[in-house]
């Protein structure tokens, strides 16, 4: 799933995606898939920034789970 937001700024407004997944199988591959969807998504709407949501549903403990990394212009959300 994914989501186009339009803020309004002083300046204009500013555009950026968010693309949700879920995590079924290795975290790298997810990662890497959604990185490359989410720039998708940006450059057809021509968004400046993304953010990338990643919902583990595994057993694995929140301190496991949850994470920021910055894979720019992506920033991606591990939960």
């Amino acid at each position: 799933m994914d989501l186009l937001i339009v803020w309004p700024t002083s300046g204009g407004e500013q555009r950026f995606v968010v693309e949700c997944k879920i995590r079924r199988s290795d975290l790298a591959a997810t990662i890497t898939e959604g990185i490359a969807q989410t720039r998708g998504h940006m450059d057809r709407c021509e968004a400046e920034t993304g953010h990338l949501v990643v919902f583990d549903q595994s057993a694995r403990t929140w301190e496991e789970k949850v994470f920021r990394r910055d894979a720019s212009p992506v920033t991606v959300w591990g939960m």
